[in-house]
């Protein structure tokens, strides 16, 4: 797999989106709050990126099955280009939520069209490990872009967004130069447009699947909307321990899919699917009960492996759904996703507002019952 030049490329287009969304995420609290941003105008910013891609994933799923995935991703990485140049002119919050919007655009043309391609250039008995890899280039960015962007910053924040449109430029031409339009596979029973159909998706085992990566991102949007909050009251926590535990995620996130990529080799994916989700749900809810840093981390790693089990086995059972127009099904997926992010932190944040165990508790309940879930349709549909 390795040697799949074509391959390589579109996972180091991953890792430099990575690397260059890393860059600002750190930054764009504090340069909002320049223009006078509210705290809930910086929870409509996390919202706007999560809707355009919601509204726009399925769009470009599509597109990428008719125009092109090469186009498509391509057509991402500009995007990202002329949002950071927005972010770094921006002179106003309005021209900060439009550059926010742009991002959500670019995310929703990219997604869909780098993991059809990771489909297309892998079989299904290598996909779950190439979906192992491409999560591992998106944390490995993750890692280094925050650490990249903070020493950018203390130069100049404009030398940060304008370094990250510079990076978005040179994936762009990446792509142009170094891939190649996979050839269009037969239609399996035209099932990809069955699945666009939302009454099919009632009785449909791909439904399941898609809520599987809802619950991931509910998650994860629910932990990032109460987290730093939680540690400051808990811990003492400010803005620098928390970026330090998000990086620790980071590095326990790449290295969950180095295990992943294994474990997907010898175990079935409805296995590690279930599995992954009852650590998720306990690690989560032990980052509440967790008495101190230590046991914070413990219950951190155990959320994060749990999640490194779990979505890359979600990714790799949905591509398997249809032999061709996988864009369709993968451009529905991204918009579960990006519900999930809109959902999560509402949900979260409700529940942390009234009292804080609420809310880790029915994440925790939601997780769990997700995975009871699983395990019986997996009962009843031998085979799944």
């Amino acid at each position: 797999m390795l040697k799949n030049r074509d391959l390589l490329t579109v996972l180091f287009s991953i890792f430099m989106f990575s690397f260059g969304f890393g860059i600002i995420l750190p930054l764009l609290p504090f340069y909002s709050i320049n223009f006078g941003a509210t705290p809930f105008e910086l929870g409509l910013l996390t919202a706007t990126f999560a809707f355009m891609s919601l509204i726009l994933s399925p769009v470009f799923g599509k597109l990428s099955d008719s125009v092109g995935r090469k186009k498509l991703l391509a057509t991402g990485t500009i995007g990202f280009v002329i949002a950071y140049i927005v972010f770094a002119f921006a002179d106003s919050l309005t021209m900060v939520f439009i550059a926010r919007a742009i991002e959500g655009v670019s995310a929703a043309a990219m997604f869909p069209a780098a993991l059809s391609l990771i489909s297309d250039y892998t079989t299904e008995k290598t996909r779950g490990v190439g979906m192992a890899m491409m999560s591992m280039a998106f944390s490995l960015g993750f890692i280094l872009g925050p650490a990249y962007g903070g020493i950018a910053s203390h130069i100049s924040i404009q030398l940060a967004f304008l370094s990250a449109a510079l990076f978005s430029f040179a994936n762009t031409i990446g792509i142009l130069l170094f891939i190649k339009e996979p050839k269009e596979q037969e239609e399996n029973k035209d099932l990809a447009h069955k699945e666009m159909d939302f009454l099919a998706h009632i009785k449909s085992r791909t439904l399941l699947l898609f809520f599987g990566t809802f619950m991931m991102t509910f998650l994860f949007g629910g932990l990032e909307a109460t987290f730093a909050l939680f540690t400051l009251e808990k811990f003492g926590f400010g803005s620098g321990e928390v970026g330090v535990v998000f990086t620790y995620i980071g590095i326990l996130i790449f290295f969950g899919q180095m295990v992943s990529a294994k474990l997907l080799t010898r175990f079935k994916e409805t296995t590690l699917i279930k599995v992954g989700f009852v650590f998720n749900s306990i690690g989560f809810l032990g980052i509440f009960f967790a008495p101190d840093i230590i046991f914070l981390g413990v219950a951190l790693a155990i959320m994060i492996f749990g999640n490194s089990m779990a979505m890359p086995s979600i990714m790799s059972m949905i591509t398997k759904r249809a032999q061709a127009k996988r864009g369709v099904l993968l451009g529905m997926n991204s918009s579960f996703q990006s519900l999930g992010q809109l959902i999560g932190p509402i949900f979260a944040g409700f529940l942390f507002g009234i009292n804080q165990i609420y809310s880790f508790v029915g994440i925790f309940i939601l997780l769990l019952g997700y995975a009871f879930v699983f395990m019986m349709f997996e009962m009843v549909k031998k085979g799944f």
